[in-house]
């Protein structure tokens, strides 16, 4: 497996990017038409979030959506040859986020599975920040070491998602970056929080991170734009308003991120990864 997982990065990088891209997007749209895998709970989490669209427009954005990640997925693969003078071409980190990320010594870094996720670690590592990421544990062992090569940039360190707690808070305590995919569905571990009015089970992680280290918390996005670049934008959240009590607080963290993922969402739906259940399984409907 991971024999062909090389085979196919190598050839995706030898052609142009533009070409790459185009090629991501026909794989989309083949998967789309002909592998409609989960497609019944993403058209359902659409609707939910956009309760006015018809069926047309629900199953075009699942179409954009397909699309997009299947571009996505070759930006990663094409990622062994990002280095210094090309990740700047690549991606562009405004001003703003510039500063927020000059001026803080490490952070809880929160995130969603929108726009291009993957990106963080080129960006965020070529660029001389520390960054730790937990990342989802593959079954296929060959397929895992090419994964972790991949992502494999200065000032990056992976986590397994069932690795250490331990080790994430030693990495605030030495003033790194802690990155954290904070949107999935958390069952019985998470707290409900509102999302698209509907109550969502939000992991409890970053929040909790915060809580026991103090450490700022910032949420970004990494979206891809028309031009084909990515634009990578960090925003803090607000912990003067936090309250002191640790339910409260985890609530009210959540409740920032979910509202700043929400937004990304409407500007750009068609870059949410729509796939999974975010919300509890009795409001979907068999079909």
């Amino acid at each position: 497996m991971s024999i062909f997982l090389y085979i196919i990065s190598f050839l995706f990088i030898l052609i142009p990017r533009k070409l790459a891209l185009f090629l991501g997007k026909m794989i989309g749209a083949t998967t789309y038409y002909f592998f409609p895998l989960r497609h019944n709970v993403a058209i359902q989490n659409i609707k939910f979030a956009f309760p006015g669209l018809s069926n047309s427009e629900s199953k075009t954005i699942l179409k954009k959506t397909s699309m997009h990640f299947g571009m996505v997925l070759v930006d990663f693969l094409r990622q062994s040859y990002l280095n210094k003078d090309t990740i700047n071409k690549l991606v562009r980190i405004d001003e703003k986020s510039s500063k927020i990320l000059d001026k803080l010594d490490g952070g809880i870094i929160m995130t969603g599975h929108m726009g291009n996720w993957e990106m963080f670690l080129p960006a965020l590592g070529l660029n001389g920040y520390p960054f730790v990421v937990v990342t989802q544990t593959q079954k296929n062992i060959s397929s895992q070491r090419f994964f972790n090569k991949i992502r494999s940039f200065p000032n990056i360190s992976l986590i397994p998602k069932n690795g250490s707690r331990k080790k994430m808070l030693v990495a605030l305590e030495q003033n790194k970056f802690l990155g954290l995919a904070s949107d999935q569905n958390a069952g019985a571990r998470g707290i409900k929080i509102p999302f698209f009015s509907i109550p969502a089970s939000i992991p409890k992680g970053a929040a909790l991170f915060h809580i026991k280290t103090s450490m700022p918390i910032i949420v970004g996005f990494c979206i891809l734009s028309r031009d084909l670049k990515y634009d990578l934008c960090f925003r803090q959240i607000d912990l003067s308003t936090i309250p002191k009590n640790k339910e409260d607080a985890i609530i009210a963290i959540n409740s920032q991120f979910s509202q700043k993922l929400e937004d990304q969402i409407i500007k750009h739906p068609h870059q949410y990864f729509w796939f999974h259940r975010k919300w509890e399984k009795s409001i979907y409907k068999k079909t």
